[in-house]
């Protein structure tokens, strides 16, 4: 088997434990992690795997070193994750590979990128620092967000969704307030969970679309860009879904499945504005000259034109230039 396992847990008591419990099994480790999941990361992954006749791979870290290990398990590798962040990304057949110097991130969907397992342990998520758990959990709560106005989502979906939703806003200040409390880490990776869920059976929109593009020009961190870009897309869209806007509005406590379709966007601002994030694209050195070739790209993808509501180029514009 294969370790993959993201550069700051290498010397940790939980990879020493992975490797311990792999035993002669354990036949290569790659550490070459970095964010939003470069073609040349997950290159060399494959050619150590190769090299090694690897059949199977254990993952453990955020997003990207759970990326990484998808693009390994594309090559026909059996892949564990085992998530440290909310990101979501071990129960989705959803992976995102940069082309770095091309500034571009491809993502695709395929059967064989899903881990076959998914270990959930709140003790690795322990150390986890207060920017990230933020970062991420806002992640985890954009997953559910726009689960829960998809155009083609399943009645089972929303559901899962709202009470993901649930979990993530009552237990992500507490994580961040005191990262040693383990009920809260277990119930924030319980709302990540049910998050994946959700976004792994229903189509990604309008978010995900502009945070993807963003992510792969600018290299600024996944769970970063969500935060950011969550309330103002929220806000976009709330005329054209106000039934699933009320339902999140009432699962944020927001007001029980209110009429004002805006309160749902108008408490992700105050969740935003309560954590350790930047609250705005230029907090991340984003540069404002960067915004119109972000716009034209994400008006072209197709994740940001299975929105519920149409968006156009100059939507996009407006939308960047209003989170700037």
């Amino acid at each position: 088997m294969l370790f993959i396992c993201t550069p700051s847990l290498t010397t940790s008591t939980h990879a020493q434990r992975i490797r311990e419990g792999l035993g002669q099994r354990l036949v290569g480790e790659f550490n070459d992690v970095l964010p939003h999941v470069p073609r040349e990361a997950v290159d060399a992954a494959r050619a150590l795997a190769a090299e090694k006749n690897a059949d199977a791979a254990v993952a453990m870290g955020g997003g990207s070193a759970i990326g990484v290990g998808k693009g390994v398990a594309l090559g026909g590798v059996a892949l564990v994750a085992i998530p440290t962040t909310y990101a979501g990304s071990e129960m989705t057949p959803v992976v995102g590979i940069t082309d770095r110097a091309a500034g571009r991130k491809r993502v695709q969907r395929d059967p064989a990128a899903l881990p076959r397992l998914a270990i959930y342990d709140p003790e690795v998520t322990l150390n986890l620092p207060a920017p990230v758990t933020a970062a991420t959990g806002m992640n985890a709560l954009a997953h559910c967000v726009e689960a829960c106005y998809s155009r083609d989502v399943n009645p089972v979906t929303p559901p899962v969704a709202l009470e993901g939703i649930r979990r993530i806003t009552r237990s992500l200040p507490l994580c961040v307030a005191a990262g040693d409390d383990l009920e809260a880490r277990e119930n924030l990776l319980t709302g990540a969970y049910l998050a994946a869920f959700s976004i792994a059976n229903a189509t990604m929109a309008l978010h995900h679309g502009v945070c993807h593009v963003l992510g792969g020009r600018t290299g600024v961190a996944h769970g970063v860009l969500n935060a950011i870009m969550l309330p103002h897309v929220m806000r976009f869209n709330a005329d054209a879904v106000p039934d699933a806007m009320g339902a999140i509005a009432g699962a944020m406590d927001a007001g029980a499945r209110t009429r004002d379709a805006d309160a749902a966007a108008r408490a992700t601002f105050a969740l935003l504005d309560s954590l350790p994030v930047p609250k705005r694209l230029r907090d991340t050195g984003i540069r404002a000259e960067v915004l119109e070739p972000v716009a034209r790209e994400a008006a072209a993808s197709p994740t940001v034109q299975a929105n519920p509501k149409p968006v156009s180029e100059s939507d996009l514009l407006e939308l960047l230039r209003a989170a700037w």
